[in-house]
């Protein structure tokens, strides 16, 4: 059933949702190794941290398009059950990222106090409101940017949350025939750091809006024409476009009195990924069946995709904690894939725990609620199902 403007979902075909799986983890692997390149960790390698800002946009786009496409139609769709999908997939995760952000963080503050407080002191200040604004995803109101002690990535989880609120309230306003002023004052709840991104997320909505409906033969080809030059102009213009949204941003922030977290380099990156994404569908579209992954590489992925959540979240504590128990001693390379290697089978350790306690704060929201078939690819209902 092809989506329309008023919102129906429509179905992921496997090639569509082994590439968000494999994106998804790709993406993760990108940000984790940017991360460990850091001085605190190594000083080995190149500090990358800027990729895996890039990285961090293409999460944004991906998560626009996968939420477009398991919302519901507007006659359809249900706030409560909007609420508990959304938060019961969040904090599913995050509590248990948060408790063993503490543990970790309890034991990294111990083992080298010296070198933890150096770098991460000023993140460890009133431990009590960081760890309840970030189970609240309240962390990024107004550009606050409360990260739980050293589990800094926390911070896109703030803007994430914010586009779901955004996004729900719009199609609530929409089903019932409320102001659309209400999902403006959701936005400007969350402030002008999530508004400035808000538009990329969005873009994936519209990729998924105009892939929805097969596009003609002639229509595929003009669109991955036009993303391939799209990203090549982004990427040969990268520089000079990071120097002036550094430079309007700063203007603006200041204008409005509210401090500037949004990176230059997210917002490029998201941009990148959005002609990426185009021309990635363009091109599945194009293929047509010919494309038809088996059902036990479907499988493989969709194992990679839903480890991406934990890996991201769980990495850089876990990162710190090694640190400590080397007295800040930087890794070598070699150190390095070993750790990699054991925060995947770290990440992959968590999932059964995780799905129990989303699967159990499901049930409990959705308590009296009839039961509403998913149409798509099982599991593959959004970038952080």
């Amino acid at each position: 059933m092809p989506a329309s403007s008023r919102g129906a979902r429509v179905t992921i075909t496997p090639a569509v949702s082994v590439s968000l799986d494999l994106m998804r983890f790709v993406l993760a692997i990108i940000v984790v190794v940017a991360h460990m390149t850091q001085r605190f960790f190594q000083n080995e390698w190149p500090d990358i941290t800027g990729i895996g800002m890039i990285a961090v946009g293409g999460f944004f786009v991906m998560s626009g398009y996968t939420i477009r496409a398991f919302s519901p139609s507007v006659a359809e769709f249900n706030g409560r059950r909007f609420v508990v999908d959304r938060v019961s997939r969040m904090l599913s995760v995050t509590l248990l990222a948060l408790v063993a952000t503490l543990a970790l963080d309890t034991y990294s503050s111990l083992a080298a106090p010296g070198w933890y407080n150096h770098n991460w002191g000023t993140q460890a200040d009133h431990p009590v409101i960081r760890i309840v604004a970030n189970v609240l995803l309240l962390n990024q109101v107004w550009g606050v940017d409360m990260s739980p002690l050293s589990n800094s990535p926390f911070w896109s989880l703030g803007y994430e949350a914010g586009f779901y609120a955004i996004w729900g309230s719009l199609l609530f306003c929409r089903h019932t025939g409320r102001t659309l002023l209400i999902p403006l004052a959701v936005a400007l709840l969350y402030g002008p750091n999530v508004i400035a991104v808000l538009p990329f997320w969005l873009a994936g909505v519209f990729i998924y809006d105009r892939f929805s409906t097969p596009p003609s033969r002639r229509r595929a080809i003009i669109a991955i024409c036009v993303s391939v030059v799209g990203a090549l102009v982004v990427a040969l213009l990268y520089r000079q476009m990071h120097a002036a949204l550094t430079h309007g941003l700063e203007a603006i922030f200041q204008l409005i009195g509210c401090p500037r977290r949004v990176q230059p380099s997210l917002m490029c990156g998201s941009l990148l990924f959005v002609f990426g994404l185009t021309a990635l569908f363009a091109a599945l579209e194009l293929a047509g069946p010919r494309v038809h992954p088996g059902a036990r590489f479907v499988a493989f992925s969709r194992n990679l995709g839903d480890a991406t959540f934990p890996l991201y979240l769980l990495h850089f504590p876990v990162l710190v904690a090694i640190g400590a128990a080397r007295d800040g001693r930087p890794l070598s390379t070699a150190g390095m894939v070993v750790a990699l290697v054991a925060l995947l089978v770290l990440a992959f350790a968590m999932l059964p725990l995780g799905n129990r306690l989303k699967n159990a704060m499901r049930a409990l929201g959705k308590r009296g609620l009839a039961a509403t078939p998913v149409r798509g690819v099982a599991g593959a209902d959004d970038v952080m199902r």
